[in-house]
């Protein structure tokens, strides 16, 4: 819906669909924590952690930000309001992109980072950082159905592992981004040996 279509709704419509999205928005939370905790026990030391719900909503990006080197990070770094996961292996993994783009959440804008890398087998692993960490809705649900199977740890984040035919998803939700990890199905020691290279990466203090 354009901002013009949304002014031109009336007061009360608006009201409505804000109460809709946020009940939306506090049911997936639930069923996060649900899953997690009562689900998925793990015992690797990974943490629940308490997402903020207050994060505002962000100003637009004059466009969205490619990069193709990790050496370009600080740009993501820059663009990106909260702490990006990244995979720091070394030559075990390749970097191949890193996408910022902005959006849209709760009638205006929030901002995901998408890493990309390829193992040494050419398997691809996606990490994607969702601002603001409420926004379990954006991860969107596709065919993917709850695993029997624990997530693994994410940045020291437990996590809630899902799967499809083809592929295993598994997202955690920090106290200011809300992170999702994408692979094929791989063997349970070599998804382990990527997850492990999981970290949590913020711009330097101004």
């Amino acid at each position: 819906m354009s901002a013009a279509e949304q002014t031109a709704m009336p007061l009360w419509k608006r009201v409505i669909r804000s109460i809709l999205t946020a009940v939306a928005s506090l049911l997936l939370i639930v069923v996060f924590y649900v899953a997690v905790i009562m689900g998925q026990p793990q015992d690797d030391g990974a943490a629940v952690v308490e997402a903020r719900m207050d994060q505002p909503l962000l100003s637009a990006m004059s466009s969205a930000l490619l990069i193709t080197s990790e050496s370009d990070m600080s740009y993501i770094l820059e663009a990106f309001p909260a702490p990006v996961m990244y995979a720091s292996y070394g030559n075990a993994l390749t970097f191949v992109q890193g996408l910022c783009s902005d959006i849209s959440f709760e009638n205006g804008l929030g901002r995901v980072v998408t890493l990309t890398y390829l193992n040494e087998n050419g398997d691809e692993m996606t990490v994607a950082s969702i601002y603001p960490a409420r926004a379990l809705s954006l991860m969107g649900k596709g065919d993917y159905t709850i695993s029997g199977t624990a997530g693994l740890s994410l940045a020291g984040l437990r996590s809630v592992r899902m799967e499809n035919a083809g592929s295993v998803r598994m997202h955690a939700q920090g106290t200011d981004a809300l992170y999702v990890v994408t692979t094929p199905k791989l063997d349970a020691a070599v998804l382990r040996q990527l997850t492990a290279a999981l970290q949590l990466l913020e711009r330097a203090a101004q």
